[in-house]
């Protein structure tokens, strides 16, 4: 009687509290949509999401065609939800009533969400629009390390929204989008500059909706009128190379800034032009398959993604509560609690979960990424004390994950960080780290990694390539600090930040003070996964092997005094760098 009435309660007093009941969640008919390319778990109408799926698959023929979007795209996952309730228990309320559909990036894969029962007057399905923006987003960032303007990001992925298929072998693009109508007839565009320089830091509730029409009319104008589009790619380096987002729009374009406010208050007119193409001739439209979900199954997938995610804690843990009181629990489930718990530093408590999962299951690839997860964070917090033995059973069970599903960018990771920390040459990890880069290039503790490894080559061309669009995502003063001065010393144009490097006792102060000493002489240097350095230094030496020595001795009781996890390494010999390949390079 109880357990009735706690569920009972839950049912009827967590829609007070702003989100959808997990009974509603957990109760409803969920169903899994699949086409080659996506992968759709919705509570909503399977006809009509099926439609959605049909659609989405000609629209990412066209974007192939329209946005030069590489066939190597990974699998989508997509949750299309029903209703504002059922999509803020996955956004929170506040995103709910601000958004109707959102993309996330993560180590584990890239989802777009989208509230199907939104009130927005769209065409067709209230959420199509919603879906192809976000797809968009999908195609341009996912595998991408550039960042785009928040104007020229929201307004791009606007412009292509509205792709239609009016019959069969057309599309047509460039209408403006029923939200966007809105904003427009009932306010004034945001005035350019403002607009140029938004971020979603800066922007509040009320300027977001001004950004997306302001983005909009800009990024149509550009691509449909201005005879310009070529020159989008310029600006969007220039950005990413830290310049400012007037300046570098205005350059680009060769235009002033006072003539390029001139067409962007005149597209608010009202006047937008579209244009039509064919589909690819012998194009066939997909045939999506559905399969209705198991209410432990729908449980699993929505408790994964807040997990893998870490959105909305409050609602992970109201579902997880009320599926177990209704016997909708699974062992995956629990396999899901554990990374939860793991991530939480409770490895205790992931251990015990992880050992309730029968015998039987335990070769899943839920169970084996879950146990991994655990094998490595438990070594991670040792820091220099961590088991070798213990790390060759992580980097075997990593290596066996890649083999099963080589596209989640955290096996790469994992495999890379045991590699390093096992004491791997430096060349051989950092092709599995490059891999785990490649497939997440947003995920800022890869690419942090990647960025300063890469410095550590020389290579001012490649590190720029990283660590111009991570600066975009860095907030922290340190490491924004850091890197900035790293993209100096590589590339003279850049100012370097007001620090001394040497008193500050950076990698860049090492190879200053370094360069400074004597021959026979060796600078060695450790550098882990999360960025953490130290070195050592040995000079007037009788000889070069003694300097090594000398040196790998100072950096390896520093090493070990300071918590770096990487093995101490020769990385200088005189004034030669001795590189991942063994051959050698000034410093």
């Amino acid at each position: 009687m109880r357990g009735k009435l706690c569920i009972l309660l839950m049912t009827y007093l967590l829609p007070i509290a702003g989100w959808a009941s997990p009974a509603n969640l957990v109760d409803a008919e969920w169903n899994e949509i699949e086409t080659p390319h996506f992968r759709i778990v919705t509570n909503g109408r399977p006809e009509s999401v099926k439609s959605l799926a049909e659609d989405l698959e000609r629209f990412r023929v066209v974007a192939s065609q329209l946005l030069s979007a590489g066939e190597d795209q990974h699998r989508l996952t997509i949750f299309a939800l029903a209703d504002r309730n059922s999509y803020a228990a996955f956004v929170g309320d506040g995103n709910a009533k601000r958004t109707g559909g959102v993309f996330h990036n993560t180590s584990y894969g890239s989802f777009a969400l989208v509230n199907l029962g939104s009130d927005r007057s769209l065409r067709e399905h209230p959420a199509r629009e919603f879906l192809f923006h976000e797809y968009t987003h999908f195609l341009t960032y996912g595998r991408s390390p550039l960042h785009y303007p928040y104007w020229y990001s929201e307004g791009f992925a606007e412009v292509f929204s509205t792709v239609d298929f009016p019959e069969d072998g057309n599309y047509v693009f460039g209408a403006i989008p029923m939200d966007r109508a809105a904003s427009l007839y009932y306010d004034q565009p945001m005035p350019l500059e403002e607009l140029l320089r938004a971020t979603p830091a800066t922007a509040d509730e009320s300027q977001n909706a001004r950004v997306y029409a302001g983005g909009w009319m800009l990024t149509h104008w550009l691509i449909m009128s201005s005879g310009k589009a070529d020159r989008i790619e310029d600006y969007v380096s220039a950005y990413n190379r830290g310049e400012d987002p007037v300046d570098a729009l205005v350059s680009a374009l060769e235009m002033p800034l006072d003539e390029l406010e001139r067409h962007y208050t005149e597209q608010a007119k009202g006047k937008f032009s579209k244009r039509t193409g064919l589909m690819p001739r012998g194009y066939k439209p997909a045939q999506p398959i559905v399969q209705p979900l198991s209410r432990e199954d729908a449980v699993a997938e929505i408790a994964r993604y807040l997990v893998m995610s870490g959105k909305n804690a409050d609602s992970l843990r109201e579902l997880v509560q009320y599926a177990r009181a209704v016997r909708a629990d699974s062992h995956e489930l629990t396999s899901i609690m554990a990374v939860a718990k793991t991530r939480a530093g409770e490895f205790s408590r992931a251990e015990s979960m992880l050992a309730s999962i029968p015998q039987s299951l335990r070769g899943e690839q839920w169970y084996q990424s879950a146990e991994a997860s655990l094998w490595l964070e438990e070594q991670l917090v040792k820091g220099v004390h961590s088991d070798p033995e213990r790390l060759e059973t992580v980097r075997d069970r990593f290596a066996a994950l890649i083999e099963a599903d080589n596209e989640v960018p955290a096996y790469w990771r994992g495999l890379a960080v045991a590699m390093q920390k096992l004491g791997y040459p430096r060349g051989e990890y950092l092709k599995i780290l490059e891999q785990a880069y490649l497939r997440a290039p947003r995920e800022v503790g890869i690419a942090w990694w990647y960025a300063n490894e890469l410095y550590l080559d020389r290579d001012a061309e490649i590190f720029a390539r990283v660590a111009h669009p991570l600066l975009m995502q860095i907030t922290e003063e340190k490491p924004r600090t850091q890197l900035q001065a790293m993209l100096a010393d590589l590339l003279p144009d850049i100012a370097a930040p007001e620090v001394d490097a040497v008193e500050k006792n950076t990698i860049i102060g090492a190879f200053t003070r370094y360069k400074g000493y004597s021959t026979h002489k060796a600078l060695a240097l450790a550098l882990d996964y999360k960025g953490a350095y130290t070195f050592g230094f040995a000079y007037d030496s009788p000889d070069q092997n003694i300097a090594n020595g000398k040196a790998l001795e100072v950096c390896e009781a520093r090493r070990m005094a300071s918590n770096v996890e990487s093995l101490c390494r020769i990385y200088a010999e005189g004034d030669k760098i001795i590189d991942a390949g063994g051959s050698l390079s000034g410093l």
